[in-house]
């Protein structure tokens, strides 16, 4: 099993993100997944032009002549994408949408009806559609944060989205590895990261009891509001 992740963090290796996204890839690895990891803050990826030229005039190819003509190569060869991203303003961040416009070229012009719903479906298909994950992270309590990312995913991957890690409360992460009361109250938090992609591997999707210990709020929020607030003053 080939995992595509795209960590869309403009800290890249440095960001939060990276904290939650290294034990989850960790747990595939266990699994005997082939695991790649693109850092989107380093590849050369223009705005889409909604020119439609991928649909019309050269089907599949985008006018532009960047990373992600590679990057595409990599899309169809994964059987699980991993999307890490912090949440910037209630969804993505601008280099991860620069990312998802661009797969464009990917999907057919022509609008088809599937079920209730239409679509531009992919021009390459697969006998086994590609299952997606989600993982994402904010500074401030509340998973209801994450709605619009989420029915984003919900839309865009069809059905497939087989997982979302969805960490509020995600300012100390960085400061796990030096702080050890941190640490203790994180440790099952990552354990279950790294069962999460196990399971993603082997199951096909995360247990619910691992999603249980991954959803805990590990911070009283009115403690954590507070915490967070004089943050800003020091």
């Amino acid at each position: 099993m080939k995992i595509l992740a795209l960590n869309g963090s403009p800290r890249g290796k440095n960001g939060n993100t990276e904290v939650i996204l290294k034990p989850f890839l960790k747990g595939c690895m266990g699994a005997g997944a082939e695991v790649e990891t693109i850092y989107l803050k380093d590849k050369d990826i223009n705005h889409c032009l909604g020119c439609f030229t991928c649909w019309t005039t050269t089907p599949g190819k985008c006018v532009h002549k960047d990373d992600m003509k590679e990057l595409l190569n990599k899309i169809l060869e994964a059987d699980v994408m991993v999307y890490a991203t912090p949440l910037y303003y209630y969804t993505v961040t601008g280099i991860m949408k620069d990312f998802m416009d661009r797969m464009l070229p990917l999907n057919n012009k022509e609008i088809l009806k599937v079920g209730d719903n239409y679509s531009h479906p992919r021009r390459f298909k697969s006998e086994k559609p590609t299952k997606t994950v989600l993982i994402s992270n904010c500074g401030f309590p509340g998973t209801y944060n994450f709605s619009g990312l989420i029915e984003t995913f919900k839309v865009m991957t069809k059905g497939n989205l087989a997982g979302a890690i969805l960490c509020s409360q995600g300012g100390p992460l960085k400061a796990i590895e030096s702080d050890e009361n941190f640490k203790k109250l994180y440790t099952d938090f990552f354990l279950a990261l790294e069962s999460a992609g196990k399971e993603i591997v082997e199951e096909g999707h995360i247990k619910a009891e691992t999603q249980a210990v991954i959803d805990k709020e590990r911070v009283d929020p009115e403690m954590y509001i507070k915490i967070a607030n004089s943050s800003w003053e020091r």
